[in-house]
């Protein structure tokens, strides 16, 4: 119990630094969540703290018994009254700590600069877990056996890792300066806690991972471009390691997501710092503004899109289009279509082949055409298209060409979908310099296209009964040459009649644009 004998921080239960127990300064600065207190604050916390241990302590252990005096007493004595009375209570809190632990690392825990994040949804609070270390700590002279003293200490050092995590994962709101410093050296101190013990390798290096990146941006927000991009490639290559030692180890399966993620992310920040290193742009801190605007849309969540535009593994797919933006606008190139217009729009190229039946007895027949269906690369902004997915792409069915009745009894017909004109803006995309155009950010995934090209294609098999479909495959993100009006956007000539509906609707408004 001596060891204990330090200041806390009343706000999160950590320990304070040395030195601050031992200044004469009457105010003191958590080292964990980086809060400033007064002394007296931070020493009624230890003295609280310190008798909701003894109150626990003499609820478990029998009448008479003093830890403070344990050394005197016999090793057997020590263990029976660690199996008997200790053991039985500790177990059921160490299995809800160890699973709310597991259940934490599943969960991404970085954020990128000039973002905001999510507090994890942890079931326990840093202070709780802070406490928890500290009981385990005052009843670990009662662990005798080998056993019972490593399961102890484990049980320790998960409590301090998870409790470390959630600080973090409450700094990860916080934007205000050195919240990287901190992140850094809590996951620094998380890893070192775990890697004590078996089984935990792959772990101490995702954390050890996600404190080089904090640390790295850090630097980049200071102006260090070069040492932040020095920093990432060393996160880039731990992740990696950490995701390697995943794969071999089936226990540790639930942080495979979280760890994509997180080297996501970590590329990310690369390819920003390596834009501004190759000329590419010169203003990392702004491209990194745009991600931290994209990552903060609070998409519509209607019926099944819930869970697909909720998933955090999305943003890696759509911070790679912003990462190629700016490349764009140093020397890089995007696909371009032909066309006038100041700004650049992005659209999902999706390629729809489906048959139908036209004639009747001796003249009946099937016929194959192939499409291509425009999805403005923004529709997961729109309620609309979300909800009736017609409204949000090239409505190819609802401009079907019109057929005399004696075509379609003769079998004359050639097609029920009228998209022609989309297939020749298409095919003259090529890779080209966007120059001093706006560019609109796309703001949704292949997946995601697919999904709504498939809610379409559901409503269309409803009222055309000879249509046979297969499913819409993407062939490209295709940046259309167009013109922003108060209205909404004027599209070129061959989308006429074709217009997605919600590129007029003021909810379109709220795209990011480089």
């Amino acid at each position: 119990m001596d060891g204990m004998v330090e200041l806390r921080c009343k706000y999160c239960g950590a320990p304070l630094d040395r030195s601050d127990v031992e200044s004469d300064s009457p105010y003191v600065t958590c080292p964990s969540c980086g809060t400033t207190q007064q002394r007296v604050d931070a020493r009624a916390y230890m003295d609280q703290m310190m008798g909701q241990i003894q109150s626990w302590i003499s609820k478990a252990i029998p009448g008479g018994f003093s830890l403070a005096q344990q050394e005197n007493v016999d090793p057997i004595a020590r263990h029976n009254i660690f199996i008997n009375n200790v053991k039985p209570m500790l177990d059921v809190e160490i299995r809800d700590y160890r699973f709310s632990f597991d259940s934490a690392m599943s969960s991404p825990l970085m954020v990128m600069p000039f973002s905001k994040g999510e507090t994890l949804k942890s079931k326990h609070t840093s202070t709780q877990a802070f406490e928890f270390n500290a009981k385990l700590k005052s009843i670990e002279p009662l662990a005798v056996d080998g056993n019972d003293k490593r399961t102890v200490q484990e049980a320790e050092d998960i409590a301090m890792a998870y409790a470390l995590i959630v600080n973090n994962s409450k700094l990860t709101i916080d934007t205000t300066p050195g919240r990287f410093s901190l992140m850094s050296k809590n996951f620094k101190e998380a890893a070192g806690a775990v890697r004590k013990h078996e089984g935990y390798t792959a772990l101490a290096t995702r954390l050890d991972a996600l404190a080089e990146v904090c640390n790295a941006s850090e630097m980049v927000l200071n102006g260090d471009t070069l040492g932040c991009s020095v920093g990432v490639e060393r996160a880039i290559s731990m992740f990696e390691k950490s995701k390697e030692g995943v794969l071999s180890d089936p226990r540790t399966a639930m942080m495979l997501r979280a760890i994509d993620v997180e080297l996501s992310q970590t590329k990310t920040l690369k390819g920003v710092t390596d834009m501004v290193l190759n000329g590419t742009t010169r203003d990392p801190l702004k491209t990194l503004e745009i991600v931290d605007k994209v990552s903060a849309i609070d998409y519509p969540r209607i019926g099944n899109w819930s869970n697909l535009l909720g998933r955090a593994d999305r943003d890696a797919e759509i911070y790679g289009y912003i990462e190629r933006i700016s490349s764009a606008k140093g020397d890089g190139t995007l696909p371009i279509c032909t066309g006038g217009g100041d700004t650049l729009y992005p659209f999902w190229d999706v390629d729809l082949r489906y048959s139908f039946t036209t004639g009747s007895l001796f003249s009946k027949k099937t016929v194959e055409v192939t499409e291509d269906i425009l999805v403005p690369a923004t529709f997961t902004i729109s309620q609309n298209a979300l909800s009736d997915p017609r409204k949000g792409l090239t409505d190819i069915f609802s401009a079907a060409p019109q057929s005399s009745i004696l075509d379609r009894i003769k079998g004359n017909e050639d097609s029920i979908s009228g998209g022609s004109g989309i297939g020749r803006l298409t095919e003259s995309a090529a890779e080209n310099r966007p120059g001093n155009r706006t560019v609109v950010v796309p703001l949704s995934t292949r997946t995601e296209a697919v999904r709504l090209v498939e809610e379409y294609l559901k409503q269309c098999s409803a009222t055309h009964s000879k249509l046979k479909l297969s499913s819409p495959k993407v062939k490209e993100l295709v940046y259309i040459p167009c013109a922003m009006a108060d209205g909404g956007i004027s599209l070129p000539d061959e989308f006429r009649g074709l217009e997605p509906a919600i590129l007029r609707m003021p909810e379109m408004r709220g795209v990011v644009t480089i």
